[in-house]
């Protein structure tokens, strides 16, 4: 059981807060009209039921295991669950949902046993996702309008309810440290995509925004005023500066993923080893250089090594 905070943000939209591990996580429930921004995990959304009550209507932000993973358990009970069509797809199956997450291609990175370890716990976690409606471009419903914010991933969405915005995952400040472990780099799948999103947000004028965890700066469930704009800026920023540490990495010699994501989380400040979602991030600074024409790749077999030209 797990602690669950709710609080009126604006008439009829509530702040729902709860922890996922050693980091804050945060929903948002239009009570009004019975709308939920998001899912948790399977372990924690039945929590979440008993502090709200059942939803009528479920959005799923983005397809992962702590923003989806308890789609099954509202949809057993009636609740209607919507994501983005492109994340729809990726929450098809448990084995299809932690391929999209953690690919074949990122495991020889780790040792088997914590392989096997870190599979188990994603699909536990994530459940049997169901979805029953998706989307494209804007979603209008109950009073919410979700639009596409890629970038974290495809298929990310941000939704917007009586002057709140729930950005979840899609806006990730300079990174994120929880009370015991966590010590994270952004994550983001698309580069190009991530910058459009911020670029699209800071033209949208709220009175509060909801991120998906508790992201630096300034690391609090709810801002506001000049906050919001801090918040988006230093999104920006931080992703200039991967792109500019990536970029000097990469010049010194080629090197697998492996290492230039090891390296990279270095160079930020991160305390902490190679983890899953930097080899996101890292492999996103690839594609990036890439599209570019900046970036050479020295195959040999099934390994890969990575220099900038």
């Amino acid at each position: 059981m797990v602690e669950v905070i709710v609080k009126e943000l604006t008439s009829g939209v509530n702040l729902v807060g709860t922890y996922y591990g050693d980091v804050e996580l945060n929903m948002v429930y239009v009570k009004g009209s019975g709308v939920l921004l998001d899912t948790a995990t399977t372990g924690i959304i039945e929590d979440v039921v008993n502090a709200i009550g059942l939803p009528k209507v479920a959005i799923v932000t983005h397809p992962h295991e702590d923003h989806a993973g308890g789609s099954a358990y509202l949809a057993n009970r009636g609740v209607k669950v919507i994501a983005h069509d492109v994340a729809r797809g990726f929450l098809y199956s448990n084995l299809v949902n932690v391929d999209s997450f953690f690919p074949l291609r990122y495991r020889r990175c780790f040792d088997q046993e914590l392989v096997e370890s870190l599979i188990k716990d994603f699909r536990a976690k994530v459940g049997s996702p169901v979805i029953h409606e998706s989307f494209r471009g804007v979603l209008r419903i109950n009073g919410v309008e979700c639009l596409e914010a890629f970038g974290h991933t495809s298929g990310t969405v941000v939704c917007i309810a009586n002057g709140v915005m729930f950005t979840s995952d899609a806006v990730q400040g300079s990174g994120i440290r929880g009370s015991k472990v966590t010590d994270s780099i952004p994550q983001v799948s698309s580069i190009d995509d991530y910058l459009n999103t911020l670029n699209m947000l800071k033209s949208i004028s709220v009175k509060m925004l909801v991120p998906g965890h508790n992201y630096l700066p300034p690391a609090k469930r709810v801002l506001e005023g000049d906050e919001i704009k801090e918040f988006i800026n230093t999104s920006m920023n931080s992703i200039n500066k991967l792109l500019n540490l990536g970029r000097l990495i990469l010049e010194e010699r080629p090197m697998t993923i492996c290492e230039f994501a090891s390296e990279l989380i270095r160079e930020y400040g991160v305390k902490r080893g190679l983890y899953l979602q930097a080899l996101i991030t890292a492999e996103a600074i690839l594609k990036y250089y890439r599209r570019r024409g900046l970036l050479r790749v020295i195959k040999e077999g099934d390994v890969a090594l990575y220099a900038i030209r």
